[in-house]
């Protein structure tokens, strides 16, 4: 049991971080990988203030980081079918679609 408890944490031990701009999105994207080179948590900001991203924006957004997790598994041929990056952008769309406070849009 142990060694399975070490293995999980592992799996969610942050490796490596990046910062993505995305222009045709408007957006920067924080990414962090485990040692395995897979996306363990997101968060992204729209405009291109990059010391803003990085002072308010540089940490997981664990319920949308949640939500790609379940997209790759719902959608495997739509994330087969563009890059890595143009995937995490229509999951970031979706997301922000899907959590809108319908009151704020009138």
């Amino acid at each position: 049991m142990i060694k399975e408890e070490i293995f999980l944490l592992k799996e969610y031990e942050i490796s490596k971080v990046t910062h993505e701009w995305c222009e045709s999105n408007d957006r920067w994207i924080y990414i962090e990988y485990n040692a395995q080179s897979k996306i363990i948590g997101l968060n992204f900001m729209q405009g291109d203030e990059y010391d803003y991203f990085k002072k308010s924006w540089c940490h997981n957004n664990q319920g949308l980081t949640e939500f790609y997790h379940s997209m790759i598994y719902t959608f495997p041929i739509e994330k087969a079918s563009v890059n890595t990056l143009e995937f995490i952008n229509k999951v970031m769309w979706a997301y922000h679609n899907a959590t809108l406070d319908p009151k704020s849009s009138t």
